[in-house]
């Protein structure tokens, strides 16, 4: 859907905007989630607005330069496009669990396990990556409260820079700590490449192919709107 946003016209982009706030609305996900994705696209719609909305003449200084419209209008249209993808993928990770993710992420690399064994590695790195990501975070959000327990943090930008500097050392030696645990599993478990299969959490349902059926249609819309 992300690549299919960046090709399709203004057409595919408003059915994309109404489709996810449709979701976003179906999902009644709060919205206090999207917070942080707005100052991030404020922040690109400055830089997009300056970088593409301001002409200057070749061969001649920047300042001898003047604002344009078309300028403005494709830097509108970029940040749209961004906003699309970013807001799509934002919902998609705070309705879906992250071994979800890796799960059905692994399942669609399942038949490529038929041409080369590399894809059965490549789901099973994917579906770690996705599961350890939360765990990682969590890891860092408990080492910033011990350090924060030790003693008061510093109210220098410098000094809050060396501290968190200083709290990625405790940080990698647990994560290796993690990666040696899961391999010794793995080994134990008699693991081998080539040999991943995915798991189906659950039984397939009509909401299932509905939300298959429904997203195909969509990406056929987008398609025939570029």
């Amino acid at each position: 859907m992300s690549l299919l946003i960046t090709m399709t016209r203004w057409q595919g982009l408003a059915l994309t905007s109404f489709a996810l706030l449709g979701l976003v609305a179906f999902s009644r996900t709060p919205l206090k989630i999207y917070r942080s994705l707005i100052v991030v696209l404020v922040w690109m719609g400055l830089f997009y607005g300056l970088a593409l909305g301001w002409v200057s003449p070749e061969n001649s200084a920047i300042w001898y330069g003047h604002w344009s419209l078309s300028g403005f209008v494709q830097a509108a249209d970029m940040l749209w496009r961004i906003a699309l993808v970013f807001g799509l993928t934002r919902l998609y990770t705070a309705v879906t669990m992250p071994l979800e993710q890796g799960m059905g992420i692994a399942y669609f690399f399942n038949p490529l396990i038929r041409i080369t064994p590399k894809a059965a590695d490549f789901a099973l790195m994917l579906t770690l990556t996705l599961r350890f990501i939360p765990l990682i975070l969590e890891e860092a959000v408990l080492i910033g409260k011990v350090r924060v327990l030790k003693s008061e943090w510093p109210h220098s930008w410098v000094k809050q820079s060396w501290e968190i500097i200083q709290l990625i050392v405790p940080l990698i030696l647990l994560s290796l700590r993690r990666a040696e645990e899961l391999a010794e599993n793995l080994m134990s478990r008699g693991y081998g490449s080539g040999k991943y299969h995915t798991l189906i959490l659950h039984e397939r349902t009509y909401e299932d192919f509905a939300g298959v059926l429904i997203i195909g249609v969509w990406g056929v819309l987008l398609l025939i709107l570029r």
